[in-house]
């Protein structure tokens, strides 16, 4: 069975969605999520998949003032939006957090200016409690929708 997002009311089809997706040059990344734990010890509770779409034009000139950063800001969360529906709501959590009005720089992607969005993974109905198989599984399932979406780990590949 291939993977595909519910791009239902966010994306026109998906040629619009790899469009998109393709444009921004879209990249991924994930990091354990942790939470502070009795005696103030770490404990990780879930995953955090962060996007990062690629602003366009010349590096030196990209800011959030740029006149494409709403645009770009725009498909990177509608892309979030669309893998938090898709995938199980009790652990991918449905908001996304943007750095507002920050464009961060990487050595991984070459220190193109990017917009990042970070999306939480973790088991909402019961937060706190330490990562299990479901809240994993629900990981591998995102980056395995990512991907069939043309979303590239890490940093974008022609």
């Amino acid at each position: 069975m291939d993977a595909t997002l519910n791009i239902k009311g966010l994306f026109k089809d998906e040629q619009e969605l790899f469009g998109a997706v393709k444009k921004r040059r879209i990249c991924y990344d994930t990091e354990p999520y942790y939470v502070s734990g009795r005696g103030g010890s770490l404990v990780q509770i879930g995953y955090q998949i962060n996007l990062y779409a690629a602003m366009p034009g010349p590096f030196k000139d990209a800011t959030p003032d740029s006149p494409d950063y709403a645009e770009v800001e725009r498909d990177v969360v509608k892309l979030a939006e669309a893998l938090s529906n898709t995938c199980n709501p009790v652990h991918m959590c449905e908001s996304t957090t943007i750095d507002p009005s920050t464009i961060t720089y990487s050595q991984d992607r070459g220190m193109r200016p990017d917009l990042t969005v970070h999306i939480p993974v973790f088991d909402q109905s019961n937060f706190g409690h330490p990562v299990d198989d479901r809240i994993t599984g629900t990981l591998h399932e995102a980056i395995r929708l990512l991907e069939a979406a043309g979303v590239q780990k890490t940093r974008w590949q022609e």
